[in-house]
Formats: structure tokens, sequence, C-alpha cells
């Protein structure tokens, strides 16, 4: 139950971030729903889990909207694999924790792609687009965590997302 419900948040966000949210721009950036997904489920549930929601979700966005296949799959893997390091030394029920993440985890995937576009050589500038791109991203992306955030804390708390199955032999 816990796989069925966290792929339908995927697939729900990707629907969403394709037909919602470009018309919720503020100065060209969209938040990105996905980034606040991937930190809240890794700083709740830990490294491995983050990961595999960070390159299940990526995958999603690469088949969708990539001209590459495995870019944004790594990019939030990685994110959410090294976000899931802290899950047992912080203090979760705190909502500024998942908004640095979210932050930080913004600003990484921004740099790793420009790091990308510069292997394809596609001539862009550091400072222009961290300037424009980057920044107004992570900030619209960290203003709207807290909600996130807190709605995956209430689902985590369910019964069906914690049970651990136990097979006895007969």
């Amino acid at each position: 139950m816990k796989v069925l419900t966290i792929t339908a948040i995927l697939l729900l966000n990707t629907i969403f971030q394709s037909s919602l949210f470009p018309f919720i721009r503020i100065k060209g950036a969209a938040p990105d729903t996905l980034m606040m997904i991937v930190v809240s489920f890794a700083l709740q549930t830990g490294s491995i889990s983050g990961a595999i929601i960070g390159f299940s979700g990526g995958l999603i966005q690469d088949i969708i909207y990539g001209n590459s296949l495995g870019v944004y799959a790594v990019i939030y893997m990685l994110i959410g694999f090294f976000t899931g390091f802290v899950q047992d030394k912080i203090f979760i029920d705190n909502i500024f924790i998942p908004s640095v993440f979210t932050f930080l985890g913004s600003v990484l995937k921004g740099l790793m792609l420009m790091v990308y576009m510069f292997f394809l050589r596609s001539g862009i500038t550091l400072g222009y687009n961290m300037k424009n791109l980057v920044l107004p991203e992570a900030i619209y992306t960290v203003v709207l965590t807290p909600l996130i955030y807190y709605w995956i804390f209430l689902l985590n708390r369910k019964k069906f997302m914690n049970r651990k199955w136990h097979f006895r032999r007969d």
C-alpha cells in the first residue's frame, strides 16, 4: 500500500507540475514540488527511501520532459540519498529544517544541471543562471515547502505507511 501511495503521489505531482504550475509562475520561476516531496520523504524515512523516491520521480520527469534519460533521476536520487542521512540526527517536527534542506537541494540541483549543460557546450553563464533561474525557483520552492512537508508528515503517521512485513513459516 505504501508503494502505491507514493507512486500515486509522484504521478499526481507530475500532472500538477505540467498542467497547473506553469500558470502560477512568479518572474518565470515555478515551484519544484518534486524537490519538496523528495526532501520530505528523505527527512522522515531515511536515505534509501529518499533515494528511491528521488530516482523514481526524477525518472518520470526525464521520460515526460527531458531530452536525456536519467539526468533528473540521478540528481533527485543523490539529493534524496544525502538528505536522508540526517533523518536520525534532527528533530523532524521542526518546519525550518525541511525548508533549509529544500533550499540546499534546489541550489544543488541547479548547479548540477549547469554542470551538465556546460559539458553539452551550451554556453551558459553561472552568474546569470544562478541569479535569474536557480535562486528564484529555490525561494519559491522553500515558501511552499511547509505545506507539503506537513502533509507528508501526516501521511507517514498513518498505519499503512509504517507497516512492516513479517512472514511466518508454516
